[in-house]
């Protein structure tokens, strides 16, 4: 009964974890280049039960934990702003890199720009954080005129799914995912690219992942008065 009451225990965890992957997909639902998460899980240890001779070795399991999230990379809807600062990929494997104040390089999606007025007086295209955009050199893009497209980079890596995540929709580059490579590929000016999230299947992993916590925290008060009936008993 006690194993029962744990193992129900990690899977209502694990299902409440699947919860919080889904909710923080459609909370970003509207994001511009946002890309979701799944939640993957893996078994926990698993317990032998000695049987009889004659019959094959049994095992009980302990539940499930969330293994590890992944990032999926998909291509959202481009839908045009007329915003001149405005960027959109129009390919999966696609990223615009931008500099921070720290001197670390981001790769993100999310292409809604801005102008940033910098000590020498001249203004240079950057993120919402203030981040400096790169061209397919590495270098910063001085904006003259706004309205003319500019010569922003676009990346791509020999394995996307390596990329970290760093909040805002920012991705760093690791040893898996290896060094990121300029592309002559050109992004769509006064356009923006919507979030890559499918608002059905995050709908139908919230029911799912709703059931199973329901089903397991079911377990969790049936074992709880099985081991109360045995104590009144005694």
């Amino acid at each position: 009964m006690l194993t029962s009451f744990y193992t129900a225990a990690a899977g209502a965890v694990a299902q409440q974890q699947k919860l919080d992957v889904v909710s923080n997909n459609i909370a970003n639902a509207s994001t511009a280049g946002y890309q979701p998460d799944r939640a993957s899980f893996a078994d926990l240890l698993y317990t032998g039960v000695n049987g009889p001779e004659t019959a094959d070795s049994l095992k009980v399991g302990h539940g499930s934990r969330l293994g590890k999230t992944d990032t999926v990379f998909g291509q959202g809807s481009v839908e045009e702003t007329g915003r001149p600062l405005d960027y959109a990929l129009t390919r999966e494997n696609a990223f615009f890199a931008v500099r921070g104040a720290d001197g670390r390089v981001r790769y993100t999606r999310a292409g809604s720009f801005e102008l940033s007025r910098h000590p020498d007086g001249r203004f240079y295209l950057a993120d919402p954080q203030g981040a400096l955009v790169l061209d397919r050199a590495g270098r910063p893009i001085a904006v003259e005129d706004e309205s003319q497209p500019q010569d922003v980079g676009v990346f791509s890596f020999r394995n996307c799914d390596g990329l970290r995540k760093t909040g805002d929709s920012d991705y760093e580059a690791t040893e898996v995912s290896g060094p990121a490579a300029a592309t002559g590929w050109k992004a769509v000016q006064r356009s923006l690219e919507g979030s890559a999230v499918d608002f059905g299947d995050e709908m139908t992993a919230m029911i799912n992942a709703q059931k199973g916590f329901a089903f397991n925290a079911k377990v969790v008060e049936m074992s709880d008065n099985m081991v109360q009936t045995v104590n009144n008993l005694r």
